[in-house]
């Protein structure tokens, strides 16, 4: 089969035809009335970025407090463990209704993205795992947030000196 011509291009088009070669450089022609030498910028076309998965926690968080957790068992806690959580919430005058219990296991999300909060108390999740160098039972401050690490619920619910430890941070973080 022939090649076609730019004359035989004519026939099939009535407006300008600009030809590109495959390594993207322009072809020129001195007839200027069916071809025009151009730039030709070659764009990427981006993916579109992923949506984040939706943050799912329980509670109605009116009051800006995250309380943390990491159960791989559990959608959120298991009876015995919010059992103890929800004691501690109504010492500090609080219900679920004040806080978002998010799972950490589940929400495999950057959950501080999607939620408006002020206050963290992480259970059971190394400090290290949210790019702090102290130990449990410190407040510290990030990106406008306070942020108290303890010992999981389970290993509190039987050991008087860590719910001492968490009850006076508890206290001075809602000073």
């Amino acid at each position: 089969m022939e090649e076609l011509t730019k004359e035989d291009l004519k026939l099939f088009f009535d407006k300008e035809i600009y030809l590109i070669k495959e390594n993207e450089a322009v072809e020129s022609t001195t007839d200027t009335t069916t071809l025009k030498e151009q730039d030709v910028t070659v764009s990427k076309v981006e993916e579109p970025l992923a949506k984040p998965i939706p943050l799912v926690y329980k509670g109605g968080n009116t009051k800006g407090i995250a309380i943390i957790i990491n159960d791989d068992a559990n959608e959120f806690l298991n009876t015995t463990d919010e059992t103890l959580l929800l004691n501690i919430l109504k010492a500090m005058d609080l219900s679920l209704e004040d806080v978002a219990i998010i799972n950490q296991h589940t929400a495999r999300t950057h959950w501080q993205e999607q939620i408006d909060v002020t206050k963290a108390i992480v259970f059971g999740i190394l400090p290290s795992t949210y790019g702090f160098a102290v130990e449990n039972y410190t407040i510290q401050q990030k990106e406008g947030i306070q942020w108290l690490f303890s010992d999981s619920l389970f290993a509190l619910a039987n050991d008087k000196v860590l719910k001492g430890k968490l009850w006076v941070e508890i206290q001075k973080l809602f000073v």
